[in-house]
């Protein structure tokens, strides 16, 4: 038996993906926005064709600026749910509390690849190669180029809380809300 596909990460600005927005949820498929350089409108357009969410917010994806809203801004403005990394590398930790603030249901996703737990050295994230160094932090590509994470949720949540996030508010970020935006009532 295959998987039961949960959730899918779309860009909103690429032809024919709010067609498809529409098709995977009429499918019982959650679908985020992501790994995308769509505008602000393009953003709202994906939410009214049901898209629900936005995968780890401010990375790969287009940034905030008050006359260029961009994806980041349709997050802040109309997002009940969206993944975060808070390794406080891949987000300013200023930046995770604005969002926790704008967004009643952010949780906490850790990005992390097969380098997590690993001494320093080389890896793979999926076909590229990616170099884990202390000195540089985090998973970086050849050229520097952040690519992944090797944070742990237990870390986020100690993360969450170094923030001045109340335990049961940091809790309910790494482990209830995502199961409820996949629609898991067995856990969380």
């Amino acid at each position: 038996k295959l998987a039961t596909v949960r959730v899918v990460t779309l860009a909103p600005e690429i032809e024919g993906h709010l067609e498809t927005i529409h098709t995977l949820v009429k499918r019982g498929i959650r679908v985020q926005l992501g790994h995308s350089k769509g505008t602000y409108e393009q953003g709202v357009a994906a939410i009214q064709c049901g898209a629900s969410g936005f995968a780890h917010l401010f990375n790969a994806m287009s940034s905030l600026h008050h006359r260029s809203p961009g994806l980041v801004g349709t997050a802040l403005a109309h997002a009940e749910y969206a993944e975060l990394i808070p390794d406080l590398l891949h987000v300013h930790p200023a930046a995770v509390r604005a969002a926790f603030r704008a967004i009643p249901k952010l949780y906490c996703v850790t990005d992390s690849c097969s380098a997590v737990g690993m001494p320093e050295g080389e890896y793979s994230l999926g076909a590229q190669r990616v170099f884990l160094q202390r000195c540089l932090q985090g998973v970086r590509l050849a050229d520097g180029t952040l690519a992944a994470s090797t944070l742990t949720m237990d870390v986020a949540l100690r993360n969450l809380v170094s923030l001045g996030m109340p335990i049961n508010d940091a809790s309910n970020r790494v482990s209830r809300y995502p199961a409820d935006f996949l629609g898991l009532q067995d856990r969380g």
